[in-house]
């Protein structure tokens, strides 16, 4: 049987930057990230993506807690296009932001994700691309929109690829369908799932699952992270994992909290 993508309201509402700015605005809550950010990365610089998407966007190294304190001034001040920390790998380079990020009871949770990377930015966008990983997307800060279409279907298997070297990414828009069908005859739109993720919020994205991610428009600034899970058994492995987490959390609070039941953004 295919695997099919998992929405997951409030999966997340405990970990640390949930859990700490649960009800302030976005910009708000980006400060307490800022200042988590400062004392467990230092002066961590990466390259951060400036531009409409990663398809077209120039590289420019900032400092990561300099980016998390810009976006949280007020919205009029960032309403110019900032550079999007896309994919960053925070834990791997600063190991002590696990604890300051992530929950406890992550730590010795199996299977564990090969890799965990964050997404940090104001109006962001990833165009339609598929990942050849099993993706659990955690939303922390802000709200973000995601379209998904299956992988197998032959109007997605037709779908216009950007270019060769960038074989997994497609310039259709599925926010945009009206639009796109014009200009795309195959495009099937009718086969769009959309999600709205809120802070707390997971969305499960399987391989070969074609998705876009925006910051959704009531939003300004957004800090999402993703686990991922490699390799042929990866889709079976992160819904184990997502099961333990739903289980155990269920345990811990008695049955009193339901989280992980499905529903439509």
């Amino acid at each position: 049987m295919r695997a099919a993508p998992r929405f997951l309201p409030g999966f997340a509402r405990d970990w640390p930057a949930v859990a700490s700015t649960a009800g302030l605005p976005p910009h708000e809550a980006m400060r307490w990230l800022a200042g988590e950010l400062a004392a467990g990365a230092g002066d961590l610089v990466l390259d951060a993506e400036v531009g409409c998407s990663y398809l077209d966007a120039e590289l420019v190294p900032v400092s990561v807690p300099a980016l998390a304190a810009y976006l949280s001034e007020p919205r009029a001040a960032v309403d110019a296009p900032s550079p999007y920390l896309a994919q960053a790998d925070l834990i791997a380079e600063r190991p002590g932001l696990r604890e300051r990020l992530l929950p406890p009871s992550l730590t010795d949770r199996t299977p564990r994700p090969y890799r965990t990377v964050a997404w940090l930015g104001g109006a962001t966008s990833s165009p339609l691309h598929h990942d050849p990983y099993a993706g659990l997307l955690v939303q922390q800060i802000g709200r973000k929109r995601c379209a998904l279409l299956p992988p197998d279907s032959p109007s997605t298997q037709s779908l216009p690829r950007h270019s060769l070297l960038q074989g997994n990414s497609s310039p259709v828009d599925p926010f945009a369908p009206r639009r796109d069908t014009e200009r795309y005859p195959d495009y099937p739109a009718a086969a769009v799932l959309e999600h709205v993720l809120s802070e707390g919020d997971a969305l499960l994205i399987p391989r070969r699952w074609w998705h876009a991610v925006r910051t959704d428009d009531s939003t300004f600034a957004s800090f999402s992270l993703t686990l991922w899970w490699d390799g042929a058994s990866a889709d079976a492995e992160a819904e184990r994992f997502v099961r333990g987490v739903l289980e155990s959390t269920e345990r811990r609070d008695g049955g009193a909290r339901t989280v992980g039941a499905e529903r439509n953004g």
